[in-house]
């Protein structure tokens, strides 16, 4: 299957209510904490109905309570892949000690510069290699614990890894600039360019998914509590992994 950034920011707005889904999402990214776990608990349940010939699902706030309920197994997983960070930022700043060896040397300054970058780089890679699939297998599974199988996340790093990296920079890079003129928006456009670029990024996570499972990686069993409402709608026909939200 082939990888497209279109599907990826455009999907949000191919359902019948897809404005009001964005506009949503955007709302509840708006509460503190528990927001942003409903949005994720939303898309998890939105991929994952894709996936099981279930149709894509616009929001419903009478479904809050159920997006926080998935949501909340793999936010609780990222935090603490969040406190992983913590040692490898302090690993990141350490080239910066060889400054003190001759503050007044600017080739040792470059150096020491042009190094932590580089390092910065390589474990912002690994951490980002490592969360993507904690989050997506806990929040498909609904366990925290689940989410941290080390054969899972070495095998889907190895398969997919690094294109899923890529195409989340490459994601970034085009999300700058609508980011900024957001902003001038009187900060009301910054929250809606945040949440497309947010779905994008997760419908990005489960592209990915599908090309791992492609390349004979192993298939997460999706909990029945994740599908619960999606379950009450008739199946859909499967149209292929290139046209899956």
């Amino acid at each position: 299957m082939n990888i497209s950034l279109k599907n990826a920011i455009g999907d949000l707005f191919k359902t019948e209510k897809g404005w009001m889904t964005l506009l949503l999402m955007t709302v509840c990214q708006l509460i503190p904490i528990v927001g942003p776990i409903v949005v994720l608990g939303y898309m998890i349940r939105r991929f994952a109905s894709v996936r099981s010939g279930l149709g894509e699902p616009d929001f419903q706030f009478d479904f809050f309570g159920e997006y926080l309920q998935i949501g909340l197994w793999p936010f609780l997983a990222s935090l603490v892949v969040g406190l992983v960070a913590i040692p490898l930022v302090l690993i990141g700043y350490s080239p910066l000690l060889i400054i003190a060896i001759d503050p007044n040397s600017k080739g040792l300054v470059t150096f020491a510069i042009v190094l932590t970058i580089l390092l910065f780089a390589v474990m912002i890679l690994l951490l980002m290699m490592l969360s993507f699939p904690v989050i997506l297998r806990s929040g498909l599974m609904m366990d925290f614990k689940a989410g941290f199988s080390k054969t899972f996340i070495v095998d889907f790093s190895k398969k997919v890894g690094v294109s899923l990296v890529l195409w989340i920079w490459l994601l970034t890079l085009i999300s700058i600039i609508p980011i900024y003129l957001g902003v001038f928006a009187l900060i009301v456009g910054f929250y809606f360019v945040a949440t497309i670029a947010g779905f994008a990024q997760f419908h990005l996570v489960f592209q990915h998914y599908d090309l791992y499972l492609e390349r004979g990686g192993e298939k997460i069993a999706i909990n029945p509590e994740v599908l619960k409402s999606s379950s009450t709608a008739p199946p859909l026909p499967q149209t292929g992994h290139q046209e899956q939200g």
